[in-house]
């Protein structure tokens, strides 16, 4: 995958929408939404266990989290040994908080706004990753 077609998926996001029925999603559309909030991605599951459409939110939920906590994690031992540096090391910490910051809230968005559209799209590059609920 070159860095045209990486830049594609990140700013064209995989709509699957059309693998839905659109009853399903209107009647699930509010547990899409919370969905969209990593530590709620179970909540899908308990309100409309067999729906696809549900599934997938709690799916892209899932990822999410995961996400989150890898970026975490990178961000705290890279920004740990960015601290080491004198003088720019704060300022090199400081801006990849800022973008792993920015990296999460962009999938949060983009999550919460399709889910609030009716949509379905995937969280780019990563919204493959975890199929943990079919």
């Amino acid at each position: 995958m070159n860095l045209d077609e990486i830049i594609n998926k990140i700013t064209h996001p995989e709509d699957v929408t059309d693998q839905f029925y659109p009853e399903d999603m209107q009647t699930n559309q509010a547990s899409g939404v919370l969905a969209s909030f990593p530590v709620l991605f179970w909540i899908p599951l308990v309100i409309a266990g067999q729906s696809p459409y549900a599934k997938f939110c709690a799916n892209q939920g899932l990822t999410l989290l995961a996400l989150d906590a890898v970026l975490g994690v990178v961000s705290s031992v890279v920004g740990g040994i960015l601290g080491i540096i004198p003088l720019v090391g704060g300022l090199l910490k400081w801006i990849l908080s800022l973008a792993v910051f920015a990296v999460s809230m962009g999938c949060f968005l983009l999550l919460i706004i399709s889910a609030c559209q009716g949509r379905a799209r995937k969280i780019p590059l990563v919204g493959d990753m975890i199929q943990a609920f079919r």
